[in-house]
């Protein structure tokens, strides 16, 4: 049975990596490759968890709080591993494309679900290892543990992501399955990740950064958390106090409750994959009146469905418009002054919120997964009386719809932080400026790097190697405009030269999706 589950859980990892890190058509398999791509974005990623968790345990450290920081990481990461694995379930566990072709596999069910586990299980450890792997190296250079620190904790870590995944998948499971008795099966896990999102970020938003109110902040939260998640406590326990019968009860617990899990999973798998597949059906159908449009409002249309056909694509790509559409709202109700505790901290909120404005707008890219979405199915597009650029087009006037209330959200902004009509206005054309940059730097990147040959879409639109170059490299974008305004030292001149700086790349970026991009879209 080992045998078996090693080697679908091999051709499931690789075929995910794949995803993540190929670059362009070819679907040669380089394991050594693929995983030293892996390798490196852990090492990033830890390298800039260090440093957060070195600032806020020396924050810690002045009020002689450093034990609070294990718990506060541990809560941190059982957070995200719930917030991803919710939104993973179905596609990993449930309601994978590939369904039937690995049912008819001389495999078992068990071990099926075993290799499906173990990829839940694996990518979310990639998140204990860059939260707590760093966590124990600021500890230990602020505390000076003991080498039990280091054994408890390590060994604790294993058993870290089982009981979150355990109820991640079980809520992600419930509302995947109640969602597909719905004719719009996706609007209800829309509904509820936006909501949760929301409530998580408006909980942050509360938060006015004056350090003493930092540390009494994660003493509250990791002693409420402790009272509604008893194995926070006994995990605490254990690395900080040295207690083993915390530590082998923590262990107990989490492996008893995976155990549990996979015993009800063996029972319902073939029932709710079957339920999920299917969908529902409309009986009561009837004929109506046939309408035509241009080819282009046709494009339109069948990307703006192919965008709220799937929860994921929608949480992914549009996040960054529903936070910055609920900071813009907050801003109206929330006094700058008591916010940032003092005047120099309002006036520093004064330069940075304008510059999360284009953050929020380059989060906010569907284009960078737009043509790899259509899959095996490029072909029917390509053989419609449409041209290259009528298609371009309509991927990218979805993206300027999604990204659209960013210009009624600058201007809020704007008003609320008491910027002058021409600053406001400055503003929201750097806005509109780079909602065109990030739709046509996505799609361009996509066709750089696409992926027609995905088994789930969860690794195009959070995964693949466009979304992740798309994002990554947008950041030195939002970059830019931080350096404008410290060297510049003004609002007025700094946004007006970065303007200039966009609309250029704007114009840049549409000729090279009408040269390079016409190109690339016969060799497609």
């Amino acid at each position: 049975m080992l045998k078996k589950v090693m080697r679908l859980l091999s051709v499931q990892l690789l075929a995910v990596l794949g995803d993540m890190l190929m670059l362009g058509k070819s679907r040669k398999r380089k394991p050594k490759l693929l995983y030293a791509g892996l390798l490196f974005f852990i090492v990033v990623m830890s390298i800039v968890s260090f440093t957060y968790n070195l600032m806020i345990g020396s924050v810690l450290g002045m009020y002689h709080s450093l034990e609070v920081l294990p718990a506060m990481m541990m809560v941190i990461l059982c957070i995200t591993i719930l917030m991803t694995t919710v939104f993973k379930v179905k596609g990993t566990v449930f309601g994978f494309r590939d369904y039937d072709l690995v049912m008819s596999l001389p495999v078992s069910m068990g071990e099926i679900i075993a290799s499906r586990l173990i990829i839940l299980y694996s990518f979310n450890f990639i998140f204990v290892l860059i939260v707590m792997v760093p966590m124990m190296i600021a500890y230990g250079i602020l505390a000076h543990p003991g080498i039990l620190f280091y054994v408890f904790c390590s060994v604790g870590m294993l058993f870290l992501p089982l009981v979150p995944i355990v109820v991640a998948s079980l809520v992600g499971t419930l509302i995947a399955f109640a969602a597909s008795k719905f004719r719009h099966q996706n609007l209800l896990n829309i509904i509820f990740s936006l909501g949760l999102l929301v409530i998580v970020f408006g909980f942050s938003f509360l938060l006015d950064g004056r350090e003493a109110q930092i540390v009494d902040v994660g003493k509250a939260i990791v002693s409420q958390v402790d009272s509604m998640y008893p194995l926070a406590g006994l995990f605490t326990d254990a690395v900080i106090s040295y207690d083993v019968l915390a530590l082998v009860m923590f262990i107990g617990i989490s492996v008893l409750a995976f155990f549990l899990y996979t015993a009800l999973l063996k029972l319902v798998f073939k029932k709710m994959n079957t339920a999920m597949l299917t969908g529902t059906a409309r009986a009561d159908f009837k004929m109506g009146e046939l309408k035509s449009s241009s080819p282009w409002k046709a494009l339109y249309r069948k990307e703006l469905k192919r965008f709220f056909a799937s929860s994921l694509y929608v949480l992914n790509t549009g996040i960054g418009i529903v936070l910055l559409t609920v900071g813009a709202i907050a801003m109206i109700f929330v006094d700058l002054g008591t916010l940032a505790g003092d005047p120099q901290a309002a006036a520093q909120l004064v330069t940075s919120l304008p510059v999360a404005v284009s953050f929020c707008v380059v989060l906010t890219c569907p284009s960078a997964a737009s043509i790899s979405l259509e899959g095996r199915s490029l072909w029917i597009v390509k053989s419609l009386p449409v041209t290259y650029k009528q298609v371009y087009l309509s991927k990218l006037a979805v993206n300027f719809t999604i990204a659209a209330p960013a210009i009624l959200d600058a201007a809020i902004i704007g008003w609320a932080l008491g910027l002058g009509i021409y600053q406001t206005v400055l503003l929201v054309l750097v806005t509109a400026a780079s909602i065109i940059f990030i739709a046509c730097y996505g799609l361009l990147i996509n066709l750089v790097f696409p992926n027609f040959n995905w088994v789930s879409e969860v690794t195009v639109v959070k995964q693949s190697a466009a979304v992740m170059v798309t994002i990554f490299t947008a950041m030195a974008y939002v970059g830019i405009q931080f350096v404008f305004l410290v060297l510049l030292g003004s609002f007025l001149p700094a946004y007006l030269a970065f303007l200039i700086l966009t609309l250029f790349l704007d114009v840049a970026l549409y000729l090279a999706l009408v040269t390079y991009g016409k190109k690339r879209y016969a060799e497609l």
